[in-house]
């Protein structure tokens, strides 16, 4: 993960990040009180979670409500799997 836009920039409100899930990789099932907005550069993965059994590719958005328990797999990829994820900034961002 990289922050493109936090608190060190300036930002009040919202925080930007660039998530890459290398082919093979994933982030587990996990959840937190903050939603996510996503959108899809490149590549293909499973969701996890209420989403489970369907697929983000490039160019979806994506909406996690809060406290939703959420993950991404791309352990059936042949490309990086990375998106844009935007959260309300947080105390400790």
């Amino acid at each position: 993960m990289r922050w493109l836009i936090g608190k060190t920039n300036g930002a009040k409100t919202y925080a930007m990040r660039l998530f890459t899930i290398q082919p093979g990789g994933k982030i587990p099932l996990h959840n937190h009180p903050e939603e996510h907005e996503i959108f899809v550069l490149q590549g293909r993965a499973k969701m996890l979670g209420s989403l489970e059994e369907t697929y983000a590719k490039k160019d979806d958005v994506v909406f996690v409500p809060s406290n939703e328990p959420h993950g991404y797999d791309n352990t059936e990829g042949t490309e990086p799997f990375r998106f844009i994820c935007v959260i309300p900034l947080l105390e400790k961002d």
